[in-house]
């Protein structure tokens, strides 16, 4: 009885081994061979051996796209070797069937949740078994059994209840077994019955010396299927590096699982058209003269519809003038990458690492004592010419010393690239105001007097040597009569664009002190506006 069940079982996982075998042979295209991802779309190249139709003298074939592909993208070639040749290629959107596949899928649901049935069946039933002789050896006998008896009773309980806890591991074991079976066939079954299943059919004509099949590889560009970039950039500001980790993390929707694929991402998205953009006349010409009366009574109406056509037109067009040059459009030019021989599922989204860098850092702590108490730690980075790569924008993940900082958005292209991590609470900053009065009684004659006095101390609670950058904003006079006197101390600042800079070290667990200040003269008669300050 016991091998009758085995033999049936085996016998039921063969049959659904081979219906899943035909099914999925049934509704599979080709066979990817490789890839190139981009951000929004791929292009796919395929292999493919089909059948050829011959009726009297006309040969044909055909075969089948997924729905999301680009059906103007297709491009198809026979083997070199091939006697056949294509003449015409047309597409055609067909149904694909699946009343048969679902009527399989769901005998094979049945007969998995019927085993399922009598698996829990027989778990309850040990179950039921194990309590009982726990139940019975918690009552004492009335009586004191021979002893020989109560050794036989208790090895017979033993083994038996031994044998319950083995057979309830192994239905356990099969239950499992038969979830992930359940669970694939529904997740077929929730594909065939969601939505009407849709597919491009694709139709070659060819000439050439008859023979049974033929040997087709074929390219097209399919929606569905992306990547995004990624990094991870690890300031370790001790060591004086930067780790930037960049990832590409592409998603893979086609519908058909990719094994053994050549992939390849590519930095920006492909244009796709199958002729050349038109070539814009040039023209030069004398400027046409504006008439700004015109312009100025122009109606409302007329000044709103320039101004929805602002983002596509310059000033010079709106004013008359022959349209700017064409500017190269996004994608004639971009980067790929070879991630080599890959797999990824469909439905899939995977992280691929495309490089790991270590890169030397000048560490520094910005600090804006008017604007805030916080020092801000950025990293000013100089990559190497042979070792520079563009990097597209995407998500960041920032760390120091591999603690998270924040999630931001990150582009590189150029060598040199400032990035900041944010503020350093093991850096202090205090701003004390020594100074700040007026003189309106002043020994010159005529004048007021106005003194500014600030004193900057940065305190490092840190194990190692820091570089501060302090910067200020210089006072602008808007007048020739205010006249403006500078109190620095020893450590002098940079000035350029109006705006002061001071780098200074500040040595592990010490603190460094910073004075400076600013006097303005100006008329009596004159009330001054002080800017904030």
């Amino acid at each position: 009885m016991k091998l009758k069940s085995v033999s049936s079982f085996k016998y039921a996982f063969l049959l659904f081994f081979l219906i899943s075998f035909l099914f999925i042979t049934a509704n599979s295209f080709a066979k990817p061979i490789s890839a190139i991802i981009y951000p929004n779309d791929a292009k796919i190249t395929e292999y493919y051996t089909v059948d050829v139709q011959s009726d009297k003298d006309r040969l044909t074939a055909q075969f089948f796209l997924p729905i999301h592909a680009k059906k103007e993208t297709l491009s198809v070639n026979t083997s070199p070797e091939s006697d056949l040749r294509i003449t015409s290629v047309t597409i055609e959107e067909k149904m694909m069937p699946v009343a048969d596949q679902i009527e399989k899928l769901k005998n094979q649901l049945k007969d998995l949740n019927q085993k399922k049935s009598a698996f829990e069946t027989r778990i309850k039933a040990n179950t039921a078994y194990i309590t009982f002789w726990q139940t019975q050896a918690k009552n004492q006998p009335e009586k004191i059994a021979p002893v020989d008896s109560v050794q036989k009773l208790g090895n017979a309980i033993k083994t038996g209840v031994t044998t319950a806890y083995d057979e309830i591991y192994q239905h356990n074991q099969a239950l499992e077994e038969l979830a992930e079976k359940i669970q694939e066939i529904q997740k077929q079954l929730n594909g065939l019955t969601g939505a009407a299943k849709k597919r491009w059919q694709v139709n070659i004509n060819l000439v050439g010396t008859p023979q049974p099949k033929i040997e087709l590889t074929f390219s097209y560009h399919i929606r569905n299927c992306g990547w995004q970039p990624n990094y991870t950039i690890n300031a370790l500001p001790a060591k004086s590096m930067t780790e930037l980790n960049w990832y590409a993390q592409i998603t893979q929707n086609t519908g058909i699982d990719w094994e053994d694929i050549e992939l390849k991402i590519a930095t920006a998205q492909v244009v796709t058209r199958p002729e050349p953009p038109f070539l814009r006349d040039w023209v030069i010409q004398p400027r046409k003269p504006i008439e700004y009366s015109k312009i100025r009574h122009k109606s409302v109406m007329a000044e709103d519809a320039l101004m929805s056509m602002a983002p596509t037109m310059s000033a010079e067009m709106v004013a008359g003038a022959q349209p700017p040059e064409p500017q190269q459009e996004a994608g004639y030019a971009f980067d790929t990458y070879d991630l080599g021989k890959r797999a990824i599922k469909a439905g899939e989204s995977r992280r691929f690492t495309i490089r790991e860098m270590e890169l030397n850092t000048d560490f520094k702590y910005m600090i804006r004592p008017h604007a805030t108490p916080q020092a801000f730690l950025f990293a000013q980075i100089d990559v190497k010419k042979e070792d520079f790569i563009k990097l597209p924008k995407g998500t960041a993940t920032f760390l120091v010393d591999s603690a998270f900082i924040a999630n931001r958005l990150f582009t590189m292209h150029d060598r040199e690239q400032k990035l900041f991590f944010g503020s350093d609470p093991q850096v202090n900053v205090k701003l004390t105001t020594v100074e700040k009065k007026s003189d309106e009684t002043g020994f010159l004659i005529g004048k007021k007097k106005y003194q500014w006095g600030w004193k900057v101390s940065v305190n490092n609670l840190k194990a190692y040597k820091i570089v501060a950058l302090m910067e200020d904003a210089y006072p602008q006079i808007r007048d020739q009569r205010i006249k403006l006197k500078e109190i620095f101390d020893a450590t002098s600042p940079q000035k350029e664009d109006n705006r002061l800079t001071w780098e200074f070290p500040v040595l592990a667990q010490k603190k460094t002190v910073i004075e400076y200040g600013f006097s303005v003269t100006y008329p009596d008669e004159m009330a001054l506006s002080f800017g904030g300050r």
